[in-house]
């Protein structure tokens, strides 16, 4: 397919600007293209033999906290990162703004005939307010009877996008953040996925069973985000993968991002040999997967289109 004229000169001027070093002029022109500050850059090149390296410990490449949750197998640690997202990126504070308006204002929106036909976690999410969402996405070391290491949770919270990312900083801290997830599935309004009713929700319920953790027995709505845009979406979008979305409804592309395929490796050679600068990509990654659900709510709440 030829590229277009205007694509042409701004793919000119973009590698005028990296070939002078003007990087700033360089962002800017690929945030004109859909990109967001909430990508981060590329890491620097490392030089010099790998062994010399030296390792990234937890604290420094994540900074966050210790907390301990009281399982069936007695008090258990675990690493929570908790970070809001104008922490994370100040210039995409409007997400959240947006978010919260169309929360607010969600069943007023819904036209009798949208109210029939959505799905019955879709309407408990349009009646509810922006704090009663809990966007849930964890992170594995691979498919079924594999443990958990990674539980991703975003709430709405005194006017900010709240994330907690509960991190198993070995094999044996898996109880503790089932359990601290298990707490907030309790109190939530409506869980919030993105193929969690097949995957996330199903494995957290597995190893939950293996670990002797009792998952709250209410009926939680669950909106899974996957089924939502394939009703909407299928045919408009190449598929409805959540990068995808992403990238035709956030406008969006991800910079640096580890692939999922990767991150059950990175995490094994993390337990074994503490080096935690690929736990930064991860995290980063699961932030990025909750703020897209977040950004996929409103567009289905808003009727957008890619």
């Amino acid at each position: 397919m030829a590229m277009s004229e205007s694509r042409r000169r701004k793919l000119e001027m973009l590698t005028r600007s990296i070939a002078r070093g003007d990087f700033a002029s360089a962002r800017e022109l690929l945030r004109s293209h859909g990109h967001s500050g909430i990508n981060r850059p590329a890491p620097p090149a490392v030089r010099g033999p790998e062994r010399d390296i030296q390792p990234v410990p937890l604290a420094e490449a994540c900074p966050g906290e210790v907390v301990v949750a009281r399982t069936p197998l007695g008090p258990l640690p675990c690493y929570r990162i908790r970070r809001t997202l104008g922490e994370v990126a100040p210039e995409s504070a409007d997400i959240a703004r947006e978010y919260a308006a169309v929360l607010r204002g969600a069943r007023q929106r819904f036209s009798e005939l949208d109210a029939l036909t959505a799905s019955a976690a879709l309407c408990h999410a349009a009646d509810g307010g922006p704090e009663d969402l809990l966007f849930l996405d964890t992170e594995t070391c691979g498919f079924s009877g594999t443990a958990i290491f990674l539980v991703g949770l975003m709430q709405y919270a005194a006017g900010e996008l709240v994330f907690d990312q509960y991190l198993a900083r070995d094999y044996s801290e898996e109880p503790a953040i089932l359990h601290a997830c298990a707490e907030r599935y309790e109190t939530a309004g409506v869980l919030v996925t993105f193929n969690g009713k097949r995957f996330d929700m199903s494995m957290v319920r597995e190893r939950c069973a293996v670990h002797g953790i009792e998952l709250p027995r209410r009926r939680t709505p669950h909106l899974d985000l996957l089924d939502e845009s394939r009703r909407r979406w299928r045919g408009e979008v190449p598929n409805c993968r959540l990068q995808t979305l992403e990238q035709y409804l956030c406008r969006r592309r991800r910079i640096g991002d580890i692939p999922g395929s990767e991150i059950p490796e990175a995490y094994h050679r993390f337990v074994a040999g503490g080096d935690a600068r690929q736990m930064a990509d991860i995290l980063h990654h699961n932030l990025l997967d909750l703020l897209t659900m977040a950004q996929l709510v409103v567009a289905i709440l808003t009727g957008c289109g890619p």
